[in-house]
Order: C-alpha cells, then sequence, then structure tokens
C-alpha cells in the first residue's frame, strides 16, 4: 500500500472510531441493499419507536463504575421495550410508496408489507413459492400463458373487495405509467420484447421513434388496448392471464418483486384521482415524478400491515391489519405464520448515525441495527447467539463474545457494486461534478471516460485488498464483473485489475487526452450515510491521487433520492453504488449493468461500437433456456466487461443480521430487500 493511501485511512479510521464513540459518528449502513435497484437503505436496521416515553434517548443505567456496567450490559442484554412494536432505524429515504414506480430498497421494503401478489416466496427459497391472492396457478406447455385462479374473501384496507380485474388493472397500470429508469423495463420485455412504454406503443403501431406526446390519438388507444389484451381478467371466472412474448424462465420469480406483483383495489384508485382503466386516457398518467402519483404517500392493499403515516426524513409507521384474510388455521407455509400479525407496530425510522443507533440497541429502544462491516469489530465483544450459515469459514462467521446480540453471519448476499463511469457526462446548465468541463486541470470534458485507457487506468489504481479488508472488514471479494459468483457466467479466474500504480500511470499515459500532462478535477458520488460506499471512494480517491499529483478528486456524499435523481440527470462523472437482482438469473445483471435499456446501463452511456456489441449478446443469451447455450454468451459477456473496463468491478458481500435477544422468527431469503422488514408478518417480539 502506498503511504498516501495508508495515511488516508488512518485518518478515516481513527475518525471513525473517536465519532462512534461519542454517539456523533458519521452516518452508517450496511453496504448496497439496492434492491433491484439500488441501495438506500441499509438492511438489518432498527430504531426507537417515537410513541415510546423515551423520545429515542438511551435508557442511563445507574452503576458502581463504568468497567461494571459495560460487563453488566455484554451479559445480561438490553431492558425489553415496546412490547407489540418493532422498531427499526436506517439510513436512507423512500422514494415514493407507490409500488409501481419504486426501484430501490428503501420504498420496496416497506411496501412489501402492505401490498400482495399472486403468489410469494417460500420462506428462505428463492425458487419455491406459496399462494398469496392466487389459490393456485398453470401454464401452458410453451411457458407463455399463465393463469391465476384469484382468492375470494379478500378485502382491502379501505374496504373493497379484491376481484380478479383488480389484478388485471394494477399490472396494466404499471406498464401503462412506466417511468425512465423504472424496473419495468423487464416487464415490457416479458410481454412484449421491448424495454420502455414508448417502444412497445411504437411496435404496436409499426412506428419508430414516436414519443408519447406526440403520439395519435389512435396511436395511444392501440398501445393501451394491446397491453390490456396480454392481462385479461375473467370475473365471473375468477381467473387473470397473462400472455408473455416467449417463455421466461423467471416470470413467477418476477411476480413475487412488488413493482410487479403489488395489486390495488381499481375502483378506489379511480375515485383518488389515479388512472380509471379508460385507454382514452392512459397517458396522462405516463411517466409521472415520484410526487404526482396517488399512492406517492397513502397506500391501500391486502397485506397484513397498513400504512398508518410516513413523515418524510423522520419515520414511517405500519400498524396491523386487524381484518387481514388469512386464517388462524391457515399458515403461509409449512410452519409458518397465520392469521392476523404477531407483531402489533412497525415503526422505520431514519437514523443515520451509527453511534445513535448502537445507543439506541444497546438501551432496547431498537429491535435490530444495520451495521456497516467496518464498525463489526466494535461490538463484537456483545455477541451473544450467533448462528452461522458456512461455519468452516472463519473469516465471515465470529464467535460468541459471551454477550446478548442475535447474529446471523455468512450468507451470501445477492448484491454487487462497482464505481460507474459516464461515458457522456450531461454539462447541459452547468455540472459542478466535471469541475470546469475541460481538461484544464481544474475539470474533465464531457467525453472523458470514452478513453478506455482513462477507465483502465481508474481500475490499476483501485485498492481492491485495502478496500476489502477495511471497508468490508474482509466480509467479501473483489467484483469480476457484472455477474456475481456462484452464477451462471461467473469466471472461474482471478479479476484483471489488481492495485498496480505502475500499470495506472501507464494507461493514464497512453490516452490521447494529454490527462497526464494537463491533471484533473472532479467529483464522486456516493449516497449519505452508507460507510462501506464513502470508504472505497476514498480508497478510489487516494489511488488516483497518490500516481499523479496533479489529479484532484473529490468524494461528495449525497441522500439517497438525490443522488438517484443526480445519476438519472446523468450528472456524475463516477459513482459508487450497487445492484440487487430482481430475479436469480445472470440476464438480471448483464442487462441492467450493460445494456444501453438498463437501469444503469442507460446513464453509464456505454458509447458504439461497445454498446452495440453487447446489446446484441445480452439479447442473444437471453433468447436461449437452455443453460448450456447461455454459458458461454455470458461468459464472454463477463470477459468484455473487465477488459473494456466499464465500470470499476469493487466488491460482492456476504450478510451478517444483528438482532435483539427478544426477536424470533429470523430467516434469509436473497430476494428480500431487506432481511428485516421486506416480511414482518413472519417476525414476532417475545418478551423474556
Amino acid at each position: 500500500m502506498s503511504k498516501k493511501i495508508f495515511y488516508v485511512l488512518s485518518i478515516l479510521l481513527v475518525a471513525t472510531l473517536l465519532f462512534s464513540a461519542c454517539g456523533g459518528g458519521e452516518p452508517a449502513a450496511n453496504d448496497d441493499m439496492a434492491n433491484n435497484n439500488e441501495p438506500a437503505a441499509n438492511d438489518n436496521t432498527a430504531a426507537n419507536n417515537n410513541a415510546a416515553a423515551n423520545d429515542n434517548e438511551p435508557v442511563e443505567e445507574p452503576a458502581a463504575d463504568d468497567d461494571a456496567a459495560d460487563d453488566d450490559m455484554a451479559m445480561a442484554g438490553p431492558e425489553f421495550k415496546n412490547p407489540g412494536t418493532y422498531v427499526l432505524a436506517v439510513i436512507g429515504e423512500p422514494e415514493t410508496l407507490d409500488p409501481a414506480w419504486t426501484y430501490e430498497t428503501a420504498g420496496s421494503a416497506v411496501e412489501t408489507n402492505i401490498y400482495e401478489g399472486m403468489i410469494w416466496f417460500n420462506r428462505e427459497k428463492t425458487d419455491e413459492f406459496v399462494p398469496l391472492l392466487a389459490t393456485s396457478y398453470e401454464a401452458n406447455e410453451a411457458g407463455t400463458e399463465w393463469t391465476f385462479n384469484i382468492r375470494e374473501g379478500v378485502t382491502f384496507h379501505e374496504g373493497g373487495t379484491l376481484e380478479p380485474h383488480d389484478a388485471a388493472y394494477s399490472l396494466q397500470r404499471a406498464l401503462l405509467q412506466d417511468r425512465i429508469d423504472g424496473p419495468h423495463w423487464m416487464t415490457h420485455e416479458v410481454f412484449f420484447g421491448t424495454y420502455t412504454m414508448e417502444d412497445t406503443m411504437n411496435l404496436v403501431n409499426g412506428t419508430e421513434g414516436v414519443s408519447v406526446a406526440d403520439a395519435s390519438a389512435d396511436e395511444l388507444l392501440a398501445a393501451c388496448e394491446y397491453v390490456q389484451s396480454v392481462i385479461v381478467a375473467d370475473d365471473e371466472a375468477g381467473t387473470v392471464t397473462y400472455f408473455l412474448d416467449k417463455s421466461a424462465p423467471w416470470f413467477l420469480a418476477m411476480l413475487n418483486n412488488i413493482f410487479i406483483g403489488a395489486v390495488y383495489d381499481q375502483e378506489w384508485m379511480a375515485e383518488n384521482g389515479a388512472w380509471d382503466g379508460d385507454c382514452a386516457t392512459w397517458q396522462n398518467f405516463y411517466d409521472p415524478s415520484a410526487e404526482d402519483t396517488i399512492l406517492f404517500d397513502q397506500a391501500n392493499g391486502t397485506g397484513p400491515y397498513m400504512l398508518d403515516h410516513w413523515t418524510p426524513g423522520e419515520e414511517i409507521v405500519l400498524v396491523r391489519n386487524e381484518n387481514y384474510w388469512r386464517a388462524d388455521d391457515d399458515p403461509i407455509w409449512e410452519g409458518g405464520p397465520s392469521g392476523i400479525a404477531s407483531i402489533e407496530r412497525v415503526v422505520r425510522l431514519s437514523v443515520d448515525e451509527f453511534g445513535t443507533r448502537l445507543a439506541m440497541f444497546e438501551a432496547g429502544d431498537a429491535d435490530t441495527i444495520g451495521v456497516p462491516p467496518q464498525y463489526y469489530s466494535q461490538i463484537e465483544d456483545q455477541y451473544g447467539d450467533v448462528f452461522c450459515f458456512y461455519p468452516d469459514n472463519p473469516v465471515t462467521c465470529p464467535e460468541s463474545g459471551g454477550g446478548w446480540m442475535q447474529v446471523k453471519s455468512g450468507y451470501q448476499q445477492p448484491v454487487m457494486t462497482p464505481a460507474q463511469f459516464n461515458q457522456a457526462i450531461n454539462a447541459e446548465g452547468g455540472n459542478v461534478f466535471m469541475g470546469s468541463g475541460e481538461l484544464d486541470g481544474n475539470g474533465i470534458p464531457s467525453d472523458f471516460f470514452t478513453d478506455v485507457h482513462i477507465r483502465r487506468a481508474f481500475s490499476w489504481c483501485m485498492d481492491y485488498t485495502t478496500m476489502i479488508a477495511e471497508a468490508l472488514d474482509g466480509q467479501g471479494a473483489q467484483a469480476q464483473g457484472p455477474i456475481i459468483e456462484g452464477m451462471m457466467g461467473y469466471l472461474d479466474s482471478d479479476p484483471i485489475y489488481s492495485y498496480d500504480l505502475d500499470k495506472c500511470a501507464e494507461e493514464f499515459q497512453a490516452s490521447e487526452t494529454g490527462v497526464w500532462d494537463t491533471g484533473l478535477y472532479m467529483q464522486l458520488g456516493y449516497n449519505t450515510g452508507n460507510d462501506t460506499r464513502r470508504l472505497a471512494a476514498e480508497i478510489l480517491k487516494a489511488g488516483i491521487e497518490a500516481v499523479n499529483p496533479n489529479f484532484q478528486i473529490t468524494v461528495v456524499g449525497m441522500p439517497w433520492p438525490v443522488l438517484l435523481n443526480t445519476r438519472r440527470a446523468s450528472k456524475l462523472p463516477i459513482y459508487v453504488g450497487g445492484w440487487l437482482e430482481d430475479f436469480h438469473d445472470p440476464h438480471n445483471w448483464a442487462q441492467p449493468f450493460l445494456s444501453s435499456q438498463g437501469a444503469y446501463g442507460r446513464v453509464a452511456n456505454i458509447q458504439d461500437p461497445l454498446k452495440s456489441e453487447l446489446d446484441a449478446l445480452i439479447d442473444e443469451a437471453a433468447s436461449y433456456s437452455d443453460p448450456e447455450l447461455r454459458r458461454p454468451i455470458y461468459e464472454e459477456i463477463q470477459t468484455i466487461a473487465q477488459e473494456e473496463a466499464v465500470m470499476i468491478w469493487l466488491y460482492q458481500t456476504v450478510g451478517r443480521t444483528h438482532l435483539s435477544p427478544y426477536m424470533q422468527g429470523w430467516y434469509n431469503n436473497a430476494a428480500y430487500s431487506s432481511t428485516v422488514l421486506s416480511y414482518v408478518y413472519a417476525l414476532d417480539k417475545v418478551a423474556p
């Protein structure tokens, strides 16, 4: 490690310890639980209940001396508080509570408790499903026609009765509403072979490049009617049928995603000003801003919890649905919960600082907290009951410290984090992230990252070993491309890049931009509160600045919604942000990161000929169902992604969840947005 990097890390780590010790540390989060999306909120989080009399202040226990108090806490654990209430403190903030709009973890984890779809995961299994609003389903031999029998006797939170047309309307609305950088690229893909509603409209009408704003009334009508023709309800028969463009092995897994699966009451939606199902008006509801949908901050689902209120920046509170449809003798899975939920109230507080969250946890004011890996060593002496998914791995499996915390450790997370380049930075109206906008030592131009030598230089200047040791506390591995370890397409070989300042310098000098002589300045973004990403960004900054004294990078933290909006506007030259899969298939990794229509690929602005090459390979791999035909294509995609340094492929993590001794029923499902919030129905809080 260079002296400069060692110095930067030393300062950061000392400051972190000092701040967290006095309860005023930097915001923290578990790494990257970006649902399908991107990570905002940390997984495994907790907080105090605002309704409690303690006003979020840790309880002060009298003691003869501090050491004795610490020892008693480690052994006895926190006081049992807030019976019937599950309290979480998290970083980040949902952009909306409209499932059809949401494409990030903070919102989707909340929504999954309020809304339901046709089916749900069978406990921890990601490829087995149990019925929810459908009692059964069947498919044709080709796998292109799926019919679901809708459950009777289900009521919405606001009193309406579930009928098949509600399920059909809900998915039709999601497809028609659509939005830039939203989740429905995959929905349009399986139903129409397109990626956006505008592409679908043009396909239906035989046009090209016509926008919704410029389409004729007949073209708009035809597009909507076609959407309605592939999602058909039969209220008399009690069914809803989905007609796919082609077989998609991941279709059932997709339906478990709340942005596709959530079912709304069509009549209630219309009464409250949402699209009413009339094809003459759908365009008025197309591509809304987050705040401009009816479900932005209100909800009406069928799930075990109802939205009580959302105070942005402070808290989201859910209350138990006392009229939940599931009978007491009808467990969701064998040995699972039944009847109304055990936990009466769920409080999700926004608490940025790890020191504050830890104090609440230790005082019993929080039932679980997210602990970024770099803080593990501070609390391992309080570990009590430790369950390890892979007990033979000493790196990911800590030992009990004789304390009180429940710890679930070592589980694989379907999450990968890169530092993402933008090859066509948006400079319109000025852009502080690119400095002067010129290669004059005070900025970079818009096309700076089109040069593969620049991208490779950045990849060689990243100290991956230090990142894994310090930012992840060893709880992860260097990524080697968009496809994660253990999945088809992952290569059984070492990543191409390692920390090598000589090779970094060679690549910078090989660039025809002349950047080695002129110098550079830019800003590197991450979401505020995610200390793991902050440290990764600081390590990259240190490496770049160490290779040339004329190189300067400023690391900038932004609130989660601000980062997302800035990224969508293509303003960020480079930022650290990760991906949590929508469904367990390599297509859901290659397409989002590398396709020109992907959630990240679109704003990466990959240029031709590489763009066209990657698009063609991604489409070809998705066209096959035979794994032996798909595998070599994904391996080629993975190789190109590394050789071309499309992004800096940083790390893949393993998970660790921290719970109070009073929480029961926890299990790990890799497809959940949050292991501690996505399905509270399965949890229980039991007094000692």
